[in-house]
This record gives structure tokens, sequence and C-alpha cells, in this order.
């Protein structure tokens, strides 16, 4: 007979170990390879060296094999038997077993030879068989201290197909004495590494294991060293005396025996393992599965456990109660189907005796086993049936049905007991399915449930965050009337018509968090739904009691007189579900970056769309309603485009699960069944207009300041090229925001400053001129600037008449009053534009000079402004210039014996602090008259008057030209000084030159 007779072939299948009644035996291992010599052989084969030995009252009982000469040819047993294995086929720490008898010949007529009986065992997929022995000596056989009856098993190991290896003996972690082979590469007779442990990575060690009882003597030797009755033969089980306690330390063919020894009457029990593989030895005897034997439908307890002993049922004190072990309880057949809870269990310190909820789904018989386990045990697993007192794996469900609670779930979704039941989001109007399921108290469906009285399946409110189901009258929303019967095979669908919420059939507003309960009042049964699920509101609708644009036409006015500074004045809105039941919390849909959406519409024409900002509260009996809540960034109307205003958290309850499509407004579905809906809802098109919203204030920036002469400008100075002050400055339209931002929309008709008007500018000095005043530049471009995305970039030009009297310089500030239509102005009013401002009432002044003849005479020319109480030198002047052709020096003026162009006019006419230096020629002598006498030196600013002028390089007079226009009306009248020579002696009385 053979244990685990589909194994042997691979690394997981285990041990097929073949055992005739004689006692020899072969194992198969990995590849179907036999780990005993000879490895092709199998029982019943004389090429089979191994076997149980009885050595009794002198002779050597056991089988025979080719091993032993022809005179040492041992007595065969009588009584031979072995059983057929149990159970047929094995699985994972499921144990099998077969019984082997056998007897020594008989001592006399009246008295029988020692017995032995071997329960051998074998727990799949370990590598190693048990054998649990009993031996019997019989009253009167012959046997004591000097004859004992000695038990040997004795094998040629093969060692996986070398056949050759070292001897080793040691004790594992249990305690048990292992002696036995190993495998070892290299040549015959190289000596082994150790006797005393296993060396790392081997694929296979053959050795006796002790279990209850220890060996009394051990040989690991030559093979055929066993087969013998030499006294001197350390391992010959046939001598008289004991096996020698020995190992072979080199590379032989080896063999390994054992030895128990008895010296008196009596029976005997102990067992041991033959291990071909890993030493590994499972630290539990047996598990232990305990039940009643029989069950309804309904759930039914068995207990699980691990033992230590091998007594059944397991003594108290021989439970496993530390570490841990898991594994699944099973049944065979697998159908109808059988639910276990928990799956996997866990003993060992948590538990030493677990408890595991089965529940059959139709009536059948099945056997109890256990797979998974983490831990193997020695001998498989056990069952007890606590009705019979009996060992026993079989259970029976009867048919007699459950119905222990209900479920609601979406409809035409399949049940699942161990994950999620849906319930999708509703939406409020529309018709919706349900399915109810009867269920058994371990969660399958209940096939054969069957209502007398009728089901009651109601819409609750849930009771706060508790998962359950409320059991107020007041939060029940609608109740259906169903019938339920076995051909509903444990499911029903239930539809809830929205016509019939005025019966109560239908709920007539919308919740957040509904669950569905079943209740049979027959039985007193009631199930709440796993899960809850939203009703919610088709839509939103927003609308505004102070900021609303009445009209539906496209262009919204620019004119109305309802207005809102941007982020500065809150106005108001209002969200409503147009129902009683909302109460959430609407929201504004923002800009996200990197998000190709922009949320609004601004009035036509408008540059861009502003932001608004505020948060709608919770709704109450479906409207949220924020009063002055809202703000918007910028000038003009806007309006919502569909789903600007939406609540994304209502059906929060679905959200989580994904029972509606999470970020969609979908109010359809024609392709999924059951229907899912969005998660959102919102307004369902573009609003009507909001407004209208002007900005908070005007902020202005300065530039760069032109004065025309510099650090200052001379009262009157003016041309159309160049004024006396230039200012270049910035008006910026802004919003309220803590850091203001442009509102880019004031522009058009919605901005309402004219920036071409000078008037609207209000420009004012501080401290206001006296006798004079600011005024309005005639040079080309005086005012320019216009509005573009909120900002108008402006450059005003201005200038000081001349008073017809001196006055003193006047340092001021101009300033700017800058007010739309709507009110709004700049935070500080007037606002400076141009700062520290110097206007100075100015002349030019030609010096009168005299010289000798005959040098050149320096004629000073200084532009002068009033101080006080006279003129001095504008030493800031390096602005004013002039043609030199511009002085004239009339022909009606020379004097004396000086005529035209005897002295000629050169030198630079750009003033420098203030000051020209111009240089006449000296006239000199024309044959022996000097040219002694005068000329005058005119400006003319306005007209020559065909007046003459002598300008160097040459001595030919040309007509004077008339000079800049208008700058007699900043300097006055045109200046006249006179040049004389001869008159005088030069100022200079004695000039040297040293080289």
């Amino acid at each position: 007979m053979q244990l685990n007779s589909g194994g042997g072939s691979t690394t997981d299948n285990g041990l097929r170990t073949y055992i005739e009644d004689t006692t020899q035996i072969q194992v198969r291992r990995l590849d179907n390879t036999g780990q005993l010599y000879s490895p092709t052989a199998v029982p019943s084969n004389t090429l089979l060296d191994n076997g149980i030995y009885l050595r009794a009252n002198g002779g050597l009982i056991g089988p025979d094999h080719f091993g032993f000469p022809n005179s040492l040819t041992p007595t065969a047993y009588i009584n031979r038997t072995v059983s057929t294995p149990t159970p047929a086929t094995v699985s994972q720490g499921v144990t099998q077993s077969t019984t082997s008898q056998f007897s020594a010949p008989r001592f006399s007529t009246l008295i029988a030879g020692p017995s032995v009986t071997v329960n051998w065992k074998y727990t799949y997929p370990l590598d190693y068989v048990t054998a649990e022995v009993t031996l019997v000596i019989p009253v009167g056989y012959p046997v004591s201290s000097s004859n004992p009856v000695r038990y040997y098993h004795a094998v040629d190991t093969y060692l996986g197909g070398d056949d050759r290896g070292c001897g080793v003996r040691y004790v594992d972690t249990n305690g048990k004495q292992i002696v036995g082979t190993y495998p070892l590469s290299g040549n015959t007779n190289a000596p082994c590494p150790s006797s005393n442990s296993l060396p790392a990575n081997l694929d296979v060690v053959e050795s006796f294991r002790e279990r209850n009882r220890s060996f009394d003597h051990y040989c690991v030797g030559a093979w055929d060293s066993f087969w013998t009755n030499t006294s001197s033969n350390a391992c010959a089980i046939a001598k008289t005396s004991s096996l020698s306690d020995t190992l072979s330390t080199v590379k032989i063919d080896t063999g390994v025996a054992i030895e128990y020894d008895f010296t008196s009457v009596g029976i005997y029990t102990f067992s041991y393992d033959f291990v071909v593989g890993s030493t590994f030895v499972p630290n539990y005897d047996h598990f232990e599965i305990r039940h009643a034997g029989t069950a309804t439908l309904c759930p039914t307890e068995v207990k699980v456990l691990a033992c230590l002993s091998s007594t059944v049922p397991c003594p108290d004190n021989q439970l496993v109660s530390s570490g841990e072990l898991k594994g699944s309880l099973t049944v065979s057949p697998t159908t109808p189907t059988v639910t276990d809870t928990p799956d996997p269990f866990t003993l060992g310190s948590s538990q030493s005796i677990g408890t595991v909820t089965m529940q059959g789904s139709a009536a059948a018989t099945y056997t109890l086993g256990v797979s998974g386990l983490t831990k193997t045990p020695l001998s498989g697993v056990k069952c007890w049936n606590t009705a019979t007192s009996s060992q026993s794996c079989s259970f029976t469900f009867t048919n007699t049905p459950c119905v222990n609670t209900f479920e609601c779930m979406e409809n035409a979704l399949t049940y699942t007991s161990s994950g999620r039941n849906p319930l999708y989001t509703k939406l409020l109007g529309r018709d919706f399915d349900v399915d109810v399921v009867a269920l058994l108290a371990n969660g399958a469906q209940s096939s054969g449930y069957n209502s007398v009285t009728g089901l009651t399946v109601d819409l609750v409110v849930e009771s706060g965050n508790t998962n359950t189901c409320s059991t107020a009258l007041t939060d029940i929303v609608a109740t259906k009337l169903v019938t339920f019967a076995a051909s509903d095979n444990g499911r029903k669908k239930v539809t809830f018509t929205a016509s019939d919420a005025l019966t109560g059939g239908y709920p007539k507003v919308a919740y957040p968090k509904l669950r569905c309960r079943v209740r049979d009042l027959g039985l007193a049964k009631t199930g709440c739904s796993s899960d809850n699920f939203t009703v919610r509101p088709l839509s939103l609708s927003v609308t505004s009691s102070d900021a609303l644009q009445t009209t539906s036409a496209a262009t919204p006015s620019d004119s109305t007189t309802t207005r809102f500074r941007a982020a500065r004045d809150p106005f108001s809105l209002s969200a409503s579900s147009s129902e009683s039941g909302y109460n959430g919390t609407p929201k504004i849909r923002a800009k996200v970056q990197n998000d190709p959406y922009v949320p609004l519409v601004a009035h036509p024409g408008a540059p861009t769309v502003g932001v608004v900002t505020g948060a709608f509260p919770q709704a109450v009996y479906g409207v949220s309603t924020g009063t002055k809540a809202f703000q918007y960034s910028e000038v003009g109307h806007f309006k919502f485009k569909t789903s600007d205003v939406y609540d994304d958290t209502y059906a929060l309850a679905d959200i989580t699960n994904g029972d509606c499509i999470v970020g969609s407004f979908a109010n359809e579905d024609l392709v999924n069944t059951p229907k899912k809906y969005g998660c959102n809802f919102g307004n369902t098109g573009e609003t009507y207009y909001f407004g209208r919203f002007i900005p908070d204030r005007f902020e202005i920036t300065t530039g760069t300041v032109v004065r025309a002469c510099g650090a200052f400008a001379y009262y009157g100075q003016d041309t159309t090229s160049r004024a006396a002050l230039e200012v270049p400055f910035t008006i910026t339209a802004t919003n309220g925001s803590l850091t203001p931002a442009t509102t880019q929309n004031y522009v058009g008709s919605y901005a309402k400053f004219d920036p071409a008007v000078w008037a609207n500018f209000n420009f004012t000095t501080n401290p206001p001129l006296t006798t004079v005043a600011l005024t309005r530049s005639t040079a080309t471009n005086s005012l320019i600037g216009s509005w573009a995305a909120g900002v108008a970039a402006m450059n005003a030009k201005f200038y000081v008449p001349r008073s017809n009297v001196p006055i003193n310089e006047q340092i001021v500030t101009v300033r700017t009053q800058v007010q739309d239509t709507d009110g709004v102005t700049t935070a500080t009013s007037p606002f400076a534009i141009a700062n520290t401002v110097p206007f100075r009432y100015g002349r030019l002044a030609i010096t009168p000079v005299h010289g000798s003849e005959l040098l050149p005479l320096t004629v000073p020319l200084e532009a002068q402004y009033w101080s006080s109480t006279g003129y001095r030198r504008s030493t800031d002047d390096s602005c004013t210039t002039f043609d030199i052709k511009t002085i004239a020096m009339p022909t009606l003026s020379y004097r004396g014996n000086l005529n035209a162009c005897e002295t000629v006019l050169s030198g630079s006419t750009s003033m420098i602090q203030g000051k020209m230096s111009l240089r006449l020629s000296a006239p000199g002598v024309s044959g022996n008259t000097p040219n002694t006498g005068s000329v005058n030196l005119e400006l003319n600013f306005e007209d020559a008057g065909g007046d003459q002028t002598c300008v160097g390089p040459g001595t030919t007079q040309s007509n004077a030209i008339a000079g800049t226009a208008g700058m007699r009306n900043w300097f006055g009248a045109d200046p006249v000084g006179r040049a004389t020579f001869g008159v005088y002696k030069a100022p200079i009385i004695y000039m040297r030159e040293n080289f």
C-alpha cells in the first residue's frame, strides 16, 4: 500500500511512501526517485535492504534481502497485515495513515512470540513518516536484562542519488535526538565536515528522529555492516550486543539503524519519525475541529484549536496558547456554498480556542477540514462531534430556510456578503429602484425566504453618523408595502415613483443621507441598508436682492444708479434648490491654476472677467442667502456660467464610495445600468447680469517731471515745442482689496472719467501762485492720455505767464483732483503730481564794456531773475540758447572812427551758469588812424527789423535774424549793451607772457 500515492514527484507534493507487510519500505521524493536502496525498487523486492527487525531469544526476525549472507537469513514474521490507507486522499495538513501488524514465531505452543503494531502516519506535505509502535511481549516469553528483546529499524540510505554520505547525530530545537546521514560532494572517504550538526543548504537528510521515547542505541556506518552477526561490527543488528552508538565520519555508502531495548514482558508504546528531506518537526500534534454535526441554514458555530496531545478531544491543559497559528476552515464538496467567518481564523497567544461561524446556503452533507495552516500539525486534522461524543468530520446542513436580516441595495448590482452593496445617488423628482435582499445570519442570500405578512420598506433618515437607520417615526421619508415570495429567490425590486410623493411613497424634498429600512413584522425581523445614499436636487437657481440686472437683455446698462465699489462694497446672492429640503452649502466656482476654464462672464466688450469672493451660508429650507456677503473684483457687470454656482458636497455620503460620478453635473444617464448621476448640481444655464460695479478709487503714480530750464522754469516760458513744465503721471482704477488690483474693465463706456478734458483734472498749485496762475501750455500735445485696461498714462504740460512787473521766485507743487461721475476719486485729493517746481521772473542783460582798439573785447551777457530787491544772475540757467546772429550790431549805432565789421562778434550763445561770454575782435589801426569808437549790441527776440550784424569768421556785414519765438514772453524787452574801443585804456596795466 502507499501513503500519498499521488506525491513524490515535485518539490511541493510531499513524500510517496510504499509500505509492505514485511516492513520493507520505499520513499519517493521530488522526481519519483526512491530514497532507499535500491532506488528503482518498491516492495516487495529483495533489492530493498531495509526493514523492522526484532532480536528476541537469540534469534533475528524480519524481512530477508540481498544484503544478508545465506548463513544469516532472518526468520520471517508471521501474521503479517497492512491496512488500506485512510483517508483515501490527502491535502494540506491532512494526515493519512495505515497500520502494519506482524509477530515473531511462537515461543511454544502456549506462549506466543512478541507482536508489533505500527501505525504509519503521513501528514501532507511534510518530509517525514511517523511510526507509532506498540510492542507486546507476552507473559512467559523469555526476556531479561541479559536476554533483552531488541527492536531495530535499519535502512540502506540512497541520499537523493549519491548513495554515499556522512553520519550525523544531534538534538533538535524540540529536544529530540536525530540520527542519520547527509550527502557530501567529493570522493569516497572524503572527511565529513561535521557529525553533530547539519551543514547548510542540504537538499535531503535521511534520518530517524525520536518522538515520545528516546533511542536506546543507534549506529551510522557502511551499508553492508548492518546485515551481519559479527560482534566486532559496530552496526550489526544480528549480534548479541547492542548497536555501538557510533557514526561514520568519512563519506561512504551509508546505512542507519536505531534500537529500542526491552527487558521484561509487557506492552510498550513508542514512536519515531523516518525523515527524508527537511528535519523540521511541527510543534503541535493535531488540529481539532469541534462541531455539533448538523445545523439549519442559519449560522452555526464550530470551535477550532491546536492540540499538543494526540488525545481527542484535546485536554484543556494541552491547548496551544502561544505564538500565532492561522488557517481557514474548509468543507468538501465545495458546493452548495458554505461561508465561514472569520477567514482566516487566528489561534495562539490571542486565543487558544477560536470560534468560526459557518452558514450553509442549501441542504448538504460535508466533510470538515482546514487549509492554509501557517504551521502544519504533526498528526493532521481531527474532528470531534460534540452531539455524539465521537470522532467525525461529517457535518450536515438541513433544508431549513433562515432569514436574519435584510439588505437594501442598488437594483441590478450583484449582492456580496463580504463587500459593499451600494445605493447610488437619486435625483429628486425622478423614479428610482432599489432591491431588497433577504439574508441569513452569515450574510448569505436566503434563497428560500418567504414573507407571510409582506415587507415594509421605508426610506429613513440616517441616525446621526452611526451608520444605522433612525427609528423615529418623524424620520420616515417614504414607505412602500411589498410582497416577498419564495419565487423571488431572496431578492426583490422595489420602485419609488415620484408621483407617489403626496401619498408618502416618495421623498417630498432632498435629503443628504438616507438609508433603506426593511421590516418583516410577522417575523419581527428588521434590516437597515449597509449603505446610505443621497436624494439631491436637480439644480440651483441664483438671484440677488440688490445687484441683479433685472432685464434679460444681452447687454447690461452701463449707467445704472445702483453701484458697488469693486472688492469693497458687499452685495447679496441667493441660491435656491426650488424645494425645502436642501440644507447644503453652495459654492462659487473659482479659477484653478492650469485649468483653461474661466468662471463667470463679464459684460460685452470687457477686457477681462473678475472674481467673486465670499461664501454662501448653509441653506435653510432649500435657500442659501448670503446677505451682503459677496464682492466682485472688477468693474462693470458679470453673470454666472452654467454650474458656476454649485454644490459638490451635498452628496458626500455617495461621493466617498463612488456612488455618483465625482465632478460631474449629469442629470441623465443613458449608458449605465443602474443609472449613476453626477455628484454635483448647480445652475443649469447662464444667470442674469449682476452689477453695476465701479472702481474703489484711483491711484496715481508720477513720472519724471521735466522743467524747461532743468531745475526751474521762467515765468512765461512756453513754446509750441517746449513747455515750462511737463508732468507725466498714470491714473489707475483699482479695486478695494487689501492689495489693490487694477480694474481692467474701466474702459469705454464703463470709464466715467474723461482724461481728454483738461478741466476734469482740476490742476492747482500748493501754495497757490500769487499774481500769476498755472496755465495749460501752448505746446503741442499739452494733454495726452486715454484709458486702456483700467490705466490712463497721462502727460500734462504747463506754464505760468510773466507778470508786467517783477515778482519773486515761487516754488510750488502741482496737484490734481481726479473724480469721475460716479464719485470715484483718489484716496488723497488733491494729489501731488510734481513737487518743488521753482518759477522765476527773468531777463537777459548785456553789460556795457570798453577797451583798447588793439585788443579783443569781452562782452558779458547774463540771464538774471528778480530776487526781492533786484536782479541777480541765474546761476542755474544752462538752458537758454539762441543763434549768435540774433545779436544785431545796427549800422546806425557805430560811432567815432569805428566802422562796420572792423570788429567782429564771436563766442558761444549757450548759457553756462547764467552767463554767456561773447567776444569782439580788436578793431586795430587803419593806416595810421586807430579804429576807435563804439557800437551797440542788441538781442532781437521777436524781429530783427532789418538790422545788420558782423559775426565771424570773416568781416562781411550780414543781416541779423529774429530770435526764438516767444522768448520775450519770459525775458521781457530785448537787452542792449554798448562796446567802446579807444575811449579808455584797457583795464590791464601790464601783461607779460613767460615761455
